[in-house]
């Protein structure tokens, strides 16, 4: 007599009935869009600030990062000041927008305008200022930090 050896169907139904619970329960948890969506604009917003500086100290134009709307749905790059052929306040050309496709994005602390100059410093002058810090953060947890005197751009976590 051969012995056979394998689950009841009683106790595969009770392991998808168990998976089924746990996964309507603790998966929302885990892959929170807000979270994702808050990460992607934090991201776009550190490139675009690190873009315009480059682009200040590349081109000797004075470049300012503006927020456009405080609800999340973007930042513009635009020539603060007559530099060669552009005018102030002339969008940089190129892929310098960052748009969200979402407004449920918390923007928080937002500086309103940066302007990088020639040396890559936070300011609308040639000389770098010799201290302070601008802040923006996103969310609850993602914060960056300008230094005002050297430029130096932190992510804080």
């Amino acid at each position: 007599m051969i012995k056979q050896r394998g689950f009841t169907i009683v106790e595969l139904i009770m392991v998808i009935v168990i998976l089924g619970i746990i996964s309507a329960v603790a998966l929302p948890r885990f892959f929170d869009r807000k979270t994702f969506d808050e990460r992607f604009y934090f991201e776009e917003v550190l490139s675009s600030v690190r873009y315009a500086q480059k682009l200040a100290v590349a081109s000797g134009c004075y470049i300012r990062v503006q927020t456009s709307q405080i609800n999340g749905s973007g930042v513009t790059l635009y020539h603060h000041n007559q530099c060669g052929n552009k005018a102030p306040g002339e969008a940089v050309s190129g892929d310098s927008a960052v748009t969200s496709k979402t407004v449920s994005i918390n923007v928080g602390t937002y500086p309103g305008a940066v302007v990088f100059n020639s040396l890559g410093c936070v300011s609308e002058t040639s000389n770098c200022p010799s201290d302070g810090v601008v802040e923006w953060t996103v969310g609850a947890t993602f914060k960056l930090k300008i230094y005002r005197a050297t430029g130096f751009i932190e992510v804080v976590r």
